[in-house]
């Protein structure tokens, strides 16, 4: 038996708790086959998957949440393939991100997209750190499009249709701090043959989608190490997440709209009082000039005449 997994700091209302679902995924025992793609793909009633300049090179669209991506293996000529899905954050960004709630966190874990809410900003595509949500731009009707992980694409038995369609088990469903036990266990079990890391534990205050591998992972899945992470000045998301990173930012910015909106009616008043002043000198200096004396003569000089 491993030892328990150290738990990443959390917030109110948030975490990981023994009703939450997960999935963990051992890139070891993929072969690529695509079952789990098929699956999907059946579950979701989703479109053919035709080329288009617009979609990216992870398989991922708005007709496909789950996709396989080949990466370089442990020894030269060899490759492994990667399964790439909505990670389902603990403190998700697109939920944060939305305008309109059209994103919700299920008891069990999900998170879940509502069309009927959605409005189309699309910031969630911008927010979402893995780079998940995408857009159906093929569709006269386009919204955004993910994996759900909830009650939809549940078969029988509670697990998703992804899941149970996989033939060499390298995706298992269950109770999210029973997988990091079952992670541990097995990087525990073969060291040479695992790196000792489960990537999602963690990262950006925990996913419900976790994965153990024999090569880095950290380009594929779209998750910084930690040198990239101090690198970019935001050491805490190794452990944290980017909502409540930035709390503290958005708490402070009707203070900030307030202190710039007073500085620029401050200067503004500053400089019409100074336009206003300026004026005024010139109209008292022009009062205070003499005469020219080649101007037009007197009324005494004309009587004079």
């Amino acid at each position: 038996m491993s030892k328990s997994n150290e738990s990443a700091p959390k917030h109110e209302g948030e975490g990981t708790g023994p009703l939450e679902k997960g999935i963990l995924t051992d890139v070891t025992k993929c072969i690529g086959c695509e079952r789990c793609v098929e699956a999907c793909v059946k579950v979701n009633e989703l479109g053919p998957d035709l080329p288009a300049h617009y979609k990216f090179g992870d398989g991922l669209n708005g007709d496909r949440y789950t996709s396989i991506v080949e990466i370089e293996g442990p020894e030269p000529g060899t490759w492994r393939a990667v399964r790439r899905q909505c990670m389902h954050c603990a403190d998700p960004t697109c939920r944060a991100s939305c305008l309109v709630g059209a994103f919700t966190r299920n008891p069990d874990g999900a998170i879940v997209y509502d069309a009927d809410k959605c409005i189309g900003c699309r910031y969630c595509m911008l927010a979402c750190p893995f780079h998940i949500p995408r857009y159906q731009y093929d569709k006269q009707l386009p919204y955004v499009a993910k994996c759900q992980m909830n009650e939809d694409c549940r078969e029988d038995g509670g697990h998703p249709a992804c899941v149970t369609a996989c033939p060499c088990e390298a995706t298992v469903f269950g109770p999210r701090d029973k997988l990091i036990e079952e992670a541990k266990r097995r990087i525990a079990a073969e060291p040479d043959k695992y790196i000792d890391h489960i990537w999602g534990e963690h990262e950006f205050s925990g996913t419900q989608v976790i994965y153990i591998s024999d090569v880095p992972l950290w380009e594929t899945l779209r998750i910084p190490d930690q040198a990239g992470l101090d690198k970019r000045a935001v050491p805490s998301l190794g452990h944290d997440s980017i909502p409540h990173l930035m709390h503290g930012w958005v708490m402070f910015t009707p203070v900030q709209f307030f202190g710039v909106a007073s500085a620029l009616g401050g200067y503004a008043f500053l400089k019409r009082r100074q336009q206003l002043m300026a004026e005024t000198a010139a109209a008292e200096a022009k009062k205070s000039a003499p005469r020219d004396s080649g101007g037009a003569a007197s009324d005494d000089d004309e009587q004079e005449g």
